[in-house]
């Protein structure tokens, strides 16, 4: 009988991948971690971080089983898991305290090893990657707190100026349209929470326009 820290490197890794991808990849990957060292030596590689399976997580508001900085939602959405970024930009439209000191704290510790600005984690990239990447039933349900997002930010007139509170009306308002359209039809849901890396889809005006604009509030940060 071969062991399973007996097997070909490669093998594990492999393994690992399957079970990350798998519909309850992240309980599956956090469960066996917790009592195999080799295992959570491999599964902290960013490569695998990024392919972990979220599905289960993604009907979830309570955040705080999740506020540990090691908290595999945490560790994912730092390498760039974006069904792992999704939720953690919930959180932070929900204005939970905990995964906003997260970033603070991260970012701090990431400057004093001398992490470049692009390694950083960012409120509005992340509430950017949700717009962008959310479903449509996660933004819509998602729409007053979006609001309230942009508005602490940058005030009712700047916001109004812009345009950004009219087209993240329109934008929630086509989604929830299209969606009781497909419920009516009994057609699968629009849009997957996540959306596969390497799957092209096309990106409906109104999500650009909100985009578009939003990127005009909050412009990303320089390079360095």
């Amino acid at each position: 009988m071969v062991y399973f820290t007996q097997l070909p490197i490669e093998v594990v890794e492999l393994i690992i991948i399957m079970l990350a991808i798998s519909s309850n990849g992240v309980r599956e990957i956090a469960n066996i971690s917790a009592t195999c060292q080799l295992f959570k030596k491999i599964t902290e590689r960013a490569h695998i971080l990024r392919e972990v399976n979220f599905h289960r997580l993604t009907l979830t508001e309570n955040f705080s089983m999740h506020r540990h900085p090691k908290d595999l939602l945490c560790v994912c959405t730092q390498v760039g898991n974006q069904a792992a970024k999704n939720i953690f930009a919930k959180a932070l439209l929900y204005n939970d305290e905990w995964f906003k000191q997260l970033i603070v704290v991260s970012n701090q510790d990431a400057l004093h090893s001398r992490v470049s600005y692009s390694g950083l984690l960012d409120y509005h990239s992340i509430v950017r990657s949700f717009i962008l990447h959310g479903s449509y039933a996660d933004l819509v349900k998602m729409y007053d707190h979006l609001v309230n997002y942009v508005l602490s930010f940058v005030g009712y007139k700047v916001a109004r100026r812009f345009g950004i509170l009219d087209a993240i009306y329109i934008m929630c308002s086509e989604m929830a349209k299209l969606l009781q359209e497909h419920r009516r039809r009994c057609l699968p849901p629009v849009q997957s929470t996540t959306i596969p890396a390497k799957q092209s889809y096309q990106v409906r005006e109104e999500r650009k326009k909100v985009l578009v604009i939003f990127d005009q509030l909050f412009p990303s940060r320089p390079p360095v």
